[in-house]
């Protein structure tokens, strides 16, 4: 489908970075899982998109300000309803969101890259 590029999932939660990534295995990604944004750098250079947590913006701020902007269009940023981000990410995710929100940033980012 997507030529073996994986998506990768960046979150310090481990149920949330299991879910996101099971949700996207059901649809055929292939996904690989970190909790910091430094073991995260290799693969999201090869990676189709990066889906990164706010939380770790909080953790990490510096790392992943700048991990962010190495990603530019391909990071997807999952935020809660409460947190104002002042991310530079023009994909955003609302926590909670489902399985079709989820698709539906990546659809886009997809068709945006062709």
């Amino acid at each position: 489908m997507l030529g073996g590029r994986s998506i990768v999932v960046v979150a310090a939660d481990h149920g949330l970075r299991r879910s996101v990534a099971f949700a996207l295995e059901v649809e055929g990604y292939s996904t690989e899982s970190y909790d910091t944004v430094q073991k995260a750098e290799d693969s999201s250079r090869e990676a189709l998109c990066t889906i990164l947590d706010d939380e770790i913006l909080r953790s990490e701020p510096q790392a992943a300000a700048q991990f962010l902007k190495k990603l530019g269009a391909r990071a997807i940023l999952m935020v809660d309803g409460l947190s104002a981000h002042q991310a530079p990410v023009d994909n955003v995710l609302t926590k909670p969101f489902t399985g079709p929100d989820l698709l539906g940033v990546i659809n886009s980012l997809i068709e945006a890259a062709k």
